[in-house]
């Protein structure tokens, strides 16, 4: 098996080198690694050239996303298998010679591999990728059949920094889709695991930096409520629903049901920053989805009513605690 590392960088100096190092420290060594350097500014490329030299290859490209990013390394890639290492995150010595090893039992009829993946630098996570999403295996090595329903159900067991995977397999459904700067990863995986049977290591063999201290700029689109997170996540959910192995199948309701959630999300911002005539829109958007007028005000209502006992709930048990709560500190 030749395998290239590709490693998508952003601004990150600090940290894609640790990334990079622990490709370098594999037991089974990867053919090659390259990293895209997606139009930093710190000075991410000149530094990997001059520590690493021919050891690694630097492509420089402007910004595109990580998306197009991957899909630089994909295409520049000798390797008849890519691996995925994002700069913030870090391989554990075995990780490739384990993926191998999985592979190698499983014969050909595998494209694609993962593993577990532990947490780092937080010490609210303490547990892996496969511990948080239920997927808990005691198979060392295992095939899995089914990822369609995990990751539809959001609970992906796998983040992209553990995946191996057959470059013609990639190719052969389109790569990451460039239009996405969220769900990247669990589009392509989606389409992936319509094509064939996926192994696993039951191992934490990657390491995911969830510093809390870290800015992450996703999670803070998402609790905004961003309209790039309601059109991306509209873009996956038709795309899949486009898709003739999804017709009839046992994914396209709850699929649709997804793509249902997104526009009642859309409807809510929308109305909340009386943005009514947009509203207005996505309202239409759930009309062609079959939802009647009254379901719309009994569920617009009913979310309404949910949130507002949730909020309420949570001011009460942070006042219980003595604690701030949503309306500032209980002074009683």
């Amino acid at each position: 098996m030749r395998v290239s590392a590709i490693i998508p960088t952003y601004n990150r100096k600090a940290h894609v080198l640790r990334a990079v190092d622990s490709v370098l420290a594999q037991t089974v060594p990867v053919d090659e690694i390259i990293v895209v350097d997606d139009g930093s500014t710190d000075g991410t490329g000149d530094l990997l050239r001059i520590r690493y030299g021919s050891r690694v290859v630097v492509l420089t490209q402007e910004n595109k996303g990580v998306s197009a990013a991957r899909n630089r390394g994909i295409r520049e890639a000798q390797g008849e298998w890519v691996a995925f290492l994002d700069s913030d995150d870090i391989w554990f010595p075995e990780k490739m010679a384990r993926q191998i090893d999985a592979l190698s039992a499983r014969g050909c009829d595998c494209g694609v591999c993962f593993t577990d993946n532990r947490f780092a630098n937080n010490p609210d996570m303490a547990f892996t990728r496969f511990e948080q999403t239920g997927f808990l295996s005691v198979q060392k090595i295992g095939l899995l059949e089914e990822l369609g329903t995990y990751i539809v159900a959001g609970m992906e067991p796998y983040f992209t920094s553990s995946l191996l995977i057959r470059r013609s397999l990639i190719d052969h459904v389109g790569g990451f889709d460039e239009a996405l700067f969220i769900r990247e990863d669990s589009d392509l995986m989606f389409r992936l695991s319509l094509q064939g049977r996926i192994c696993f290591v039951g191992l934490p063999l990657v390491q995911v930096d969830r510093d809390p201290s870290r800015s992450v700029g996703l999670c803070n689109l998402f609790s905004s409520r961003d309209d790039r997170v309601f059109e991306c996540l509209e873009r996956v959910y038709i795309k899949w629903l486009a898709m003739p192995e999804i017709a009839g199948s046992r994914y396209e309701r709850p699929i649709r049901d997804l793509l249902r959630l997104v526009y009642y999300d859309s409807v809510e911002t929308k109305m909340r920053d009386f943005r009514i005539r947009r509203a207005l829109y996505e309202i239409g958007r759930l009309r062609s989805l079959g939802e009647s007028y009254t379901s719309l005000a009994s569920n617009l209502w009913f979310r309404k009513v949910t949130k507002m006992r949730r909020r309420k709930l949570t001011t009460t048990k942070s006042r219980d605690r003595g604690t701030p709560g949503k309306h500032g500190l209980d002074l009683a």
